[in-house]
């Protein structure tokens, strides 16, 4: 695959922003100027500035000595404008074009119908429906090796400069074009305030103890005298050996925010069920036995998913360890307790918090809120194993194989999308490494206002998606400044004034073939 856009430019052209930050979401406005020094007369037929996100995915296939590569693309959008067109030809000094764009929250259904088409798949969204509401992801990149296979896939949203000749100024060859790209960093909107509502999964597991040890007299009693009293009793009295029952409730969340003020909630309960037919001793020589949580672990599993065209697709899951194996001896009924129960939060008990990995790592970090695409997905499922014990007799309880799907989401507005404790710098430089972010000169503070997080229409809008109700309106905004960034046809209107007013462009920039593609991934390979 072609190499990800990285921050570069031709000799003398580059981006420059009026307030340069870490990263931006949906309704942030960015503006700023393309600028030109020269140092001799050079002559500007067109300066165009394009802001553009996509999805790209490549699988390779080893087959021995050879090799098949799998490409799929997906374009989420491409704005642009030409900023200045016009015949002249100027003196040395230094130029300038101020540009302006506002991030949009949505792809561009016109956008999705000309990138390749998409078959209806599990976990992927498919490009053979009426529905095309698709929220902007985050950017991210990814590669793994398995087993002679190679997957790689990224999400990323850049602003490319160019600078080209007029037509007719060479007679030999064709105009020649300076280009200057720089990386967006794109974090989908949250929820303004920490969430409250965690859409809790509950799961009940009925459970029976059947023992002696239940009996007052025989609380003090050995192990194998237990033992043996109830082997015989099991084969001459089985009705005689009393039992206990009660349900196991587990309360784990679908919902998980990311640098959450409050730990993630985990609740555990015993619910006495003190029907005669299922419960038998007697209640009137004795309080209820004690019900303990021994030992809890938790992990949250997180699977990259990524296709191509044909039935090439790829899978990887990695675990992020929430909790784990604990000793935790905590009691759920405690001992002399009639029909109440307690309550065990593992979250407030051993304050887990999700969040605090690297971000940028080439390992898989948890910094990466939960998507779909039509090529690329991420989901989390959450995953747990729990001992009981009561009256000596111990039960393990598991989630199912897979465990729950669990949502997870970026920070609040209120909370701090790089926390303090981080190495000033650590997240920025391993970003940049992975060529997902500016240069040091942009600084990686978050504007609480403007960031991610401003407004809960990345929440509502995931939550429409889901439910496949919503419809959506797409058009320009005239002024292209307020209002929820839609798309629809560009402007036709031009200027050749070398002021810099922005226009829209009517000229179709030319989308290169898979083959022209191909050749320029080949020399990205090399590179």
């Amino acid at each position: 695959m072609g190499p990800r856009k990285i921050d570069c430019s031709s000799p003398g052209l580059s981006i420059e922003f009026d307030h340069a930050r870490h990263h931006y979401s949906p309704g942030d406005v960015i503006t700023g100027r393309v600028s030109l020094h020269t140092v001799s007369e050079t002559s500007i037929g067109r300066v165009a500035v394009e802001f553009w996100g996509r999805a790209k995915s490549r699988i390779i296939q080893s087959h021995g000595q050879s090799a098949t590569f799998h490409r799929g693309r997906m374009l989420f959008f491409r704005q642009e404008k030409t900023l200045y067109q016009g015949q002249y030809t100027h003196k040395p000094g230094t130029f300038s074009w101020p540009f302006e764009f506002v991030v949009p929250e949505q792809a561009d259904p016109i956008c999705i119908l000309n990138s390749e088409s998409w078959k209806p798949k599990e976990d992927f969204m498919s490009t053979h429906g009426p529905d095309l509401d698709l929220s902007l992801p985050m950017s991210m990149y990814h590669k793994s090796y398995s087993l002679g296979r190679q997957a790689d896939c990224y999400i990323e949203y850049v602003l490319e400069a160019s600078v080209t000749e007029p037509e007719g100024v060479h007679t030999i060859r064709k105009p020649q074009t300076k280009t200057a790209t720089y990386p967006i960093i794109l974090h989908p909107l949250s929820t303004p305030e920490p969430i409250q509502d965690y859409e809790y999964v509950t799961d009940s597991y009925p459970v029976t103890i059947s023992t002696l040890k239940l009996l007052p007299e025989n609380n003090n009693a050995g192990t194998t005298t237990s033992s043996i009293r109830e082997a015989a009793r099991s084969i001459f009295q089985r009705d005689t050996i009393p039992r206990f029952s009660f349900k196991l409730t587990i309360q784990a969340p679908s919902i998980i925010q990311l640098f959450h003020p409050e730990p993630i909630p985990f609740r555990i309960r015993a619910i006495p069920d003190l029907r005669p037919e299922h419960t038998t001793i007697d209640l009137a020589k004795g309080d209820l036995p004690e019900v303990t949580l021994k030992s809890a672990r938790l992990k949250l599993k997180t699977y990259i998913r990524c296709r191509a065209p044909g039935t090439y697709d790829d899978s990887k899951s990695y675990e992020i360890s929430l909790l784990s194996t604990k000793q935790v001896d905590r009691p759920l009924l405690p001992q002399g307790l009639s029909a109440n129960d307690t309550v065990v939060d593992l979250g407030q008990l051993f304050n887990l918090h999700l969040g605090n990995a690297t971000v940028g790592s080439r390992l898989e970090e948890p910094l990466c809120p939960s998507f779909t695409t039509y090529n690329i997905s991420r989901s989390y499922r959450l995953l747990w194993d729990l001992e009981v014990e009561c009256a000596g007799k111990t039960n393990r309880f598991s989630s199912s194989r897979h465990g729950i799907e669990c949502i997870v989401i970026l920070p609040a507005a209120t909370t701090t999308a790089l926390p303090a404790y981080q190495p000033e710098g650590q997240a920025l430089d391993m970003l940049q490494d992975l060529h997902l972010a500016p240069t040091s000169s942009m600084g990686s503070t978050t504007d609480p206002k403007s960031g991610s997080g401003g407004s809960s229409r990345w929440w509502s809008s995931a939550r429409r998606r889901q439910s496949s109700t919503a419809k959506r309106t797409y058009g320009v905004d005239s002024d292209g400044k307020s209002g929820k960034a839609t798309f629809g046809p560009l402007d036709s209107t031009t200027t050749s004034a070398p002021t810099g007013t922005d226009v829209k462009d009517t000229e179709k920039k030319r989308v290169l073939t898979k083959e022209e593609e191909a050749a320029q991934d080949r020399v990205g390979d090399t590179g």
